[in-house]
């Protein structure tokens, strides 16, 4: 959710700067680079964003179809351990207290 508010803040941010200072003649080059970091900075969230999601997608889509996945040296499997998708972590059925981030597990 933080990625995405993030993501908007950076666009509002470049529109606001072209339409604050794209009559003035004086920043011409300084607003067109400005604009570029800009959107450069927001190219690059993305990507980070597309990354991130891969990641996750892979992962689950392993343990729904059954995979063990290896999450700090313990077996993360559907039988014995719930997804919250919320929070993104693997919640254990049987132990109290146990849970797992999904980005810190990996396929077995």
């Amino acid at each position: 959710m933080i990625r995405v508010a993030i993501f908007f803040l950076l666009c509002i941010l470049l529109v606001l700067v072209y339409v604050k200072f794209r009559n003035n003649k004086d920043l011409n080059k300084e607003i067109t680079f400005v604009s570029i970091l800009l959107l450069a900075l927001i190219l690059f969230f993305q990507y980070l964003n597309a990354k991130f999601q891969h990641k996750v997608t892979k992962l689950l889509i392993a343990y729904n179809k059954g995979q063990t996945l290896i999450c700090k040296n313990a077996k993360v499997d559907k039988r014995s351990f719930d997804y919250e998708s919320g929070t993104m972590v693997f919640i254990s059925k049987k132990i109290v207290d146990i849970k797992y981030p999904i980005l810190e597990c990996k396929i077995k």
